[in-house]
């Protein structure tokens, strides 16, 4: 039976017990049963952008390491992953593992970093979105997959966990292509999902030693939890982080669509370890995109639409604190950015609210500006 199980760890200064705790969880996991010697073990970690860890925005070196030092006790050859935002190359990857301390996880547990930016298409039967999409090679060739994912708020999908970490399986700026296929929150999510039911992680864990609530991924406030959660199935382990932190259900499409389609059931979660309730912890504040105002079901598909795209947030850039990266003019699915005099200019009629632009600003010089109709709803 699969299982959700937490641990309460203050700081990630006390490495033993992080070691100790995930050691636990994945000796207890349906994995712990399958693994063989000398497999090809990725650990599949959220690096999104050049940060530093204490920034919270990326998955902390020290749960990589200790998650790496469990398989390669086991004689795994274990490689640490990801496709951040923009360009999958070498360099943008060396940039990355350096600033995220992904180096050093790797020089102490004996793991090895990705450098292979080569992907395949693979064509999923039961893929409900797109029918073929491409994916990174160090996870298509692994024999299991591990998603150490970080507990941060997300612009479009609310919250980003161990589902929406594996979107980072899709090399580089193919991203962007994807999000302007499937403009709308349920298409993204159906995406999400088939991306999940293609890669099959192994094991989830969630690094909700330090989180992100508001404005998140990227540029939110950092919030700490003290919590590590780890499960067999992805969608229960972000099912419990989102409970946690008084994330509603509805408002999380990963999770509501992903029972629809009978892949888990909340009420058949069984939890082990930490008493997550009685921890009282506040509740997370909501990224400013998320729409509180819901209509009733029996609105008119296109009245639905032409109203959602009223209430829709848009970005806003503060040129003050922009740096002139041009990284959100690179990184727009719909194309709808311009750099005029080195600043960004948004043609915010056919702007898509995917929040891109928001999610990679190195700067925080993207704002996430309600529309006057939501406000006055409120």
């Amino acid at each position: 039976m699969s299982k959700v199980q937490l641990t309460k760890i203050e700081s990630y200064n006390n490495i033993d017990m992080i070691q100790t705790s995930i050691n636990s969880m994945l000796d207890n996991s349906l994995l712990s049963k399958k693994l063989f010697d000398g497999a090809k073990v990725v650990i599949k970690t959220n690096l999104l952008m050049k940060k530093k860890p204490e920034q919270a925005v990326t998955t902390h070196p020290i749960i990589i390491e200790c998650l790496a030092n469990y398989f390669v006790k086991y004689n795994c050859e274990v490689i640490i992953a990801d496709s951040p935002a923009g360009p999958f190359t070498k360099a943008s990857l060396e940039g990355i593992y350096e600033a995220s301390g992904m180096i050093k996880a790797a020089q102490n547990s004996g793991a090895a970093l990705n450098y292979n930016v080569s992907f395949s298409e693979v064509s999923p039967s039961d893929s409900m979105r797109l029918k073929t999409f491409n994916v990174i090679d160090v996870v298509k060739n692994a024999d299991f997959v591990i998603s150490a994912a970080k507990l941060k708020t997300h612009g479009m999908m609310t919250f980003t966990g161990a589902v929406k970490n594996l979107f980072g399986v899709i090399p580089g700026l193919i991203k962007a292509e994807y999000h302007f296929k499937l403009m709308n929150e349920e298409n993204f999510a159906h995406h999400l999902i088939d991306i999940e039911r293609y890669v099959k992680p192994d094991y989830s864990i969630i690094d909700g030693i330090e989180a992100m609530e508001g404005n998140g991924p990227s540029n939110g406030i950092k919030r700490n939890l003290g919590v590590l959660i780890g499960a067999d199935n992805a969608y229960e382990a972000d099912f419990i982080a989102c409970d946690l932190v008084s994330i509603a259900f509805k408002l999380v499409p990963t999770l509501y669509l992903a029972e629809s389609r009978n892949i888990f059931n909340k009420n058949e979660i069984v939890v082990e370890g930490l008493d997550y309730k009685a921890l009282n912890i506040a509740p997370f504040k909501l990224p400013d995109s998320v729409d509180l105002t819901f209509l009733p079901k029996k609105t008119p598909a296109k009245l639905k639409e032409i109203i959602i795209k009223k209430l829709k947030a848009k970005p806003e850039f503060v040129h003050s604190k922009c740096i002139s990266c041009g990284h959100c003019k690179r990184n727009c699915p719909a194309n709808v950015i311009s750099m005029v005099e080195n600043k960004p200019v948004v043609n915010l009629k056919d702007c898509i609210s995917c929040f891109c632009c928001h999610e990679v600003c190195p700067a925080d010089a993207v704002n996430i500006k309600k529309s006057l109709l939501l406000k006055l709803l409120k």
